[in-house]
């Protein structure tokens, strides 16, 4: 298979595919993720360029300019995962280990021969760009997890080791070169299988873009778009679930004077209060626990397996925490209390609209006794017990500037 045949076909290819990927980013470029893709698929087709053009420029300039293009573009693909990803990024990370290798270039000057070294290299940086490109697709972490990120890992992580088995080839059969032209058998047959690999990184990108705006679309459909929480109709639901597999306690919590801080900092004043509300509630729920904003400033909690004694204490811890830690909004901090209502839902033929019926009953009860505290109502008598009452906190007037 003639070599400079094959590195021409593909940087036709490659040609295609930055095409492809500059105009999807002229569509998109308010996603970063999209500018390293493009950065990726012009560096594929500059080095692609530099190894055809052996016959115009000197070798040692393509030599080292074209591994160290090839090398970055794989950093950038990088650099385009973790974009995806939304993870912490540099735009220099990409060059890492292109300048590591440039390195090992000039150093592999003082050997007779080298050629074979500097190929070699180019490989294993390759290789280890990629490993860290399928590492950040398998540390996914909850909330960033889609169904082909597994996968996409896996080609990743074979499109590397592809990389780091080949390397060694380039000493053990050197590249030849006739009138400055690269003849190699085995080359020629790895390169259309990196070529595969790397149109196949590419569809995974493309996979994953499209499962994130499904993800995007449901997360719309069963998620508040303030606070990230479970709307009411997913709370219900999944609630409804859970009443039928066991015992569960059900709460509706109800954020104390929220209208008195709409009308004191605003409305951004508010949405501050209920995104810092629902981040703090969260972190403080037990594993299981399913938490929904039912709308307004009004919340649901479902602890599952927890008996009323347990639930209440679940529910204190919660009150306590969000009542000894101001809300913060611009310059200024304020108190923040809510009143719950709770109660076990322990009969699986009893509906879910009668046991948030008794929670709001708890509620009401918990209201009508001065606020910032939590009732468990008791379905039997029909009567709301007060548990865990202190002294209540300072009302707006204390509020701080």
């Amino acid at each position: 298979m003639d070599l400079l045949t094959v590195v021409t076909y593909n940087s036709v290819i490659n040609f295609v595919i930055a095409i492809i990927a500059t105009v999807a980013w002229w569509r998109h470029s308010q996603q970063k993720d999209m500018v390293f893709w493009l950065l990726t698929t012009w560096f594929m087709v500059i080095g692609g360029a530099c190894t055809s053009l052996t016959g115009l420029l000197p070798y040692n300039i393509l030599g080292y300019l074209g591994g160290m293009i090839y090398v970055a573009r794989t950093g950038f693909m990088g650099l385009a995962f973790k974009a995806f990803y939304r993870r912490p990024h540099r735009v220099g990370e990409a060059l890492y280990v292109s300048v590591a290798v440039f390195v090992g270039m000039v150093l592999a000057e003082a050997l007779d021969d080298p050629a074979p070294v500097r190929i070699s290299l180019v490989y294993i940086g390759s290789a280890i760009n990629l490993a860290l490109c399928a590492r950040v697709l398998w540390d996914a972490r909850a909330g960033e997890w889609l169904p082909s990120g597994r996968l996409a890992a896996y080609v990743l992580g074979a499109y590397a080791l592809s990389s780091v088995v080949i390397s060694p080839l380039a000493i053990l059969y050197p590249v030849q070169f006739v009138d400055r032209v690269p003849v190699s058998d085995w080359m020629g047959y790895t390169s259309v299988l990196l070529l595969i690999f790397n149109m196949l990184s590419f569809l995974m990108a493309m996979v994953l873009k499209l499962e994130r705006s499904g993800e995007t679309q449901r997360q719309l459909a069963e998620r508040d778009g303030l606070t990230g929480l479970l709307n009411r109709r997913m709370f219900l639901a999944q609630a409804q679930t859970l009443a039928q597999n066991g015992p569960a306690a059900i709460a509706v919590l109800d954020l104390d004077h929220f209208k008195s801080i709409n009308d004191t900092f605003g409305h951004k004043g508010g949405d501050d209060a209920l995104m810092q509300f629902a981040e703090r509630v969260t972190r403080g729920l037990p594993p299981g626990a399913l938490f929904g904003r039912l709308g307004g400033e009004e919340f649901g909690i479902c602890l599952p397996g927890h008996d009323r004694a347990s639930a209440l204490a679940v529910l204190e811890r919660l009150r306590h925490m969000v009542s000894h830690q101001d809300i913060r909004s611009g310059d200024r901090a304020f108190v923040l209390t809510f009143s719950c209502g709770f109660t076990v839902m322990d009969d699986p033929a009893r509906s879910l609209d009668a046991w948030m019926a008794d929670a709001d009953a708890g509620l009401y009860a918990a209201k009508s006794a001065g606020r910032d505290r939590v009732v468990a109502h008791e379905p039997e008598t029909s009567a709301a017990i007060f548990a865990g009452v202190l002294h209540p906190l300072p009302e707006l007037s204390r509020l701080s500037a």
